[in-house]
């Protein structure tokens, strides 16, 4: 495996951001998202599936992840309730990796799972989401169910990635703690496996994050609490959706197979919170109001 040139100094203040909070990945919940004080993957019983995306990076990247992931953190994602399939290159394809074949639950792969595709921020097209929701209407396997009911995007950072897979083998470690102040090395010490395992906890969502959309799915998912996590962030990311400009709309974030309809042109029409609705919701600004009513009525209409 060739080592990757690294920027150091980018690399090492990322770390520090990481270990004081800052997350690397974000989008559609994951198993360890916590909804309304639920944890996401009770929703169901079982891992859920998770598919990385590996086609935007690079071939070395992606031979760093690839043997990272497969001589050390597929274990530790197992545990966190995520089983892998072999990441992807090109066509979208589900095959599971031999370590999940032979760790999966009996009787996992003949029923539908959720399905969280993890892909590099900043680097996928939205050509290439809408091909994750074309190949899994296509694929016939009970895994997916001719489509999948439950499935979502989270983007992480590649860059971090790369470099904490590569800072996982002793030739990566030397080669970094010889470019930094011998006076950080014992902090560096200390904050790379916190940071390792906050990338981890990331990529299945285990961190808490801030922002309208998740106060806006634990709102949605307090008056829907029989809804999985990833149907409430379809119908909410949808919402959110409506408000934005082009440039700035989310594409196939998180996507039940129903709400392919999103794909009609916006804006969308949508009729105003009725009073019975502000009753039930309970004390929200307006502006929130109005959009965990439709978030609602999307998700009740699926």
């Amino acid at each position: 495996m060739d080592m990757i040139s690294l920027d150091v100094a980018a690399i090492w203040t990322r770390i520090l951001s990481v270990t004081a909070g800052a997350c690397t990945a974000a989008g559609a919940p994951g198993p360890g998202t916590r909804i309304s004080g639920k944890a996401a993957v009770t929703w169901l019983e079982g891992p859920w599936l998770a598919i990385f995306d590996f086609a935007a990076l690079r071939r070395a990247e992606r031979e760093v992840v690839e043997t990272w992931l497969r001589d050390y953190a597929e274990p530790l994602l197992l545990v966190r309730h995520l089983l892998l399939a072999k990441p992807l290159t090109g066509e979208v394809f589900v095959e599971l990796t031999p370590q999940a074949i032979e760790t999966m639950p009996e009787g996992w792969r003949d029923a539908p799972r959720p399905i969280l595709f993890l892909a590099p921020a900043g680097r996928t097209t939205r050509e290439r989401r809408a091909q994750y929701l074309d190949a899994l209407v296509r694929l016939r396997i009970p895994l997916v169910s001719g489509g999948s009911e439950l499935w979502g995007v989270r983007e992480f950072d590649a860059d971090l990635l790369v470099a904490i897979a590569q800072l996982s083998t002793a030739a990566g470690r030397a080669a970094f703690r010889g470019s930094i102040d011998p006076s950080q090395l014992h902090l560096f010490d200390q904050q790379l496996p916190a940071a390792e395992a906050a990338v981890l906890d990331d990529l299945v969502g285990g961190r808490d994050e801030e922002g309208a959309v998740s106060l806006d799915v634990d709102a949605v998912s307090s008056l829907h609490p029989g809804a999985h996590p990833l149907a409430v962030f379809a119908a909410v990311e949808r919402a959110h959706n409506r408000r934005r400009g082009e440039k700035e709309r989310t594409h196939f974030a998180g996507r039940t197979i129903e709400a392919r309809l999103a794909a009609r042109g916006y804006p969308e029409p949508v009729r105003p919170c009725t009073d019975e609705f502000a009753q039930r919701a309970g004390p929200l600004l307006p502006d929130e109001m109005q959009r965990v009513f439709e978030a609602s009525e999307l998700l009740s209409h699926r």
